[in-house]
């Protein structure tokens, strides 16, 4: 008997995840992962799933910006992947032009076919990776699941803060699974010592269903605790 659409979806989203570490590198199997066997049924997988957090976090940046602001600003969208932030952004009223940064070639091949962005890279932040901006670039940045497990890591957000415009925002998204409490231990501690340091104020943290898993059949211990996400803004302090 085949699979539904939304089983065969969770089975290819899940199915690695979260993934090991290999030889230290885990960023660079997810960017494998994504060029060959992710990219052409992320968007479908993803709808499918109802995947919430493009519009958690796009929303909650709407509700910090005025109207003016969201006329004009330019905004990074990091960790882009197939461009679903760029169209929760136009959704939303924003007018100005966005960047697009990701690690996955194909994936971005698939987010400017969408017709948002003005710009893209393909480059992978790491702590040894800085971005390809100069200091103060950005109005606002998203992103929406660029960080957690084999993902951005904690120790890059002041990177990403450097490339921000001093009181502007960051709204990101992070996962809420179980297998990512260590994750969100050590983001957690960044963020405690960067407001320690006067880089940045914690905004607002709220809890949202980062997907929709009522209709998954094919795992008998699926946790639905696991769904959630927490969307976060960053606020850069003023100079």
């Amino acid at each position: 008997m085949a699979m539904s659409t939304v089983d065969e979806a969770y089975e290819r989203s899940m199915s690695d995840y979260p993934i090991e570490s290999a030889n230290g590198k885990p960023l660079f199997r997810v960017v494998k992962i994504k060029n060959i066997t992710r990219a052409n049924k992320y968007d479908d997988d993803v709808t499918a799933m109802t995947y919430r957090a493009p519009d958690a976090a796009v929303g909650k940046a709407a509700t910090l910006l005025t109207e003016k602001q969201k006329k004009v600003f330019n905004i990074l969208d990091l960790g882009s992947g197939t461009g679903l932030g760029g169209v929760s952004l136009r959704k939303f009223g924003f007018q100005g032009e966005i960047t697009a940064l990701d690690g996955a070639a194909k994936m971005l091949q698939l987010a400017m076919a969408k017709n948002i962005y003005s710009d893209c890279n393909e480059h992978i932040l790491t702590s040894n990776q800085p971005l390809p901006y100069p200091d103060d670039t950005f109005d606002l940045i998203i992103s929406v699941g660029g960080f957690g497990n084999n993902m951005i890591q904690p120790d890059c957000l002041q990177e990403v803060l450097r490339v921000l415009k001093p009181g502007c925002y960051i709204v990101l998204t992070i996962r809420m699974h179980s297998k990512c409490n260590e994750y969100q231990y050590c983001i957690n501690k960044e963020l405690k010592r960067l407001e320690a340091n006067g880089l940045m104020q914690v905004a607002s943290r709220e809890e949202f269903m980062h997907y929709n898993w009522k209709d998954v059949t094919i795992d008998e211990g699926l946790d639905f605790n696991d769904q959630f996400g927490e969307v976060l803004a960053l606020f850069k302090d003023p100079i």
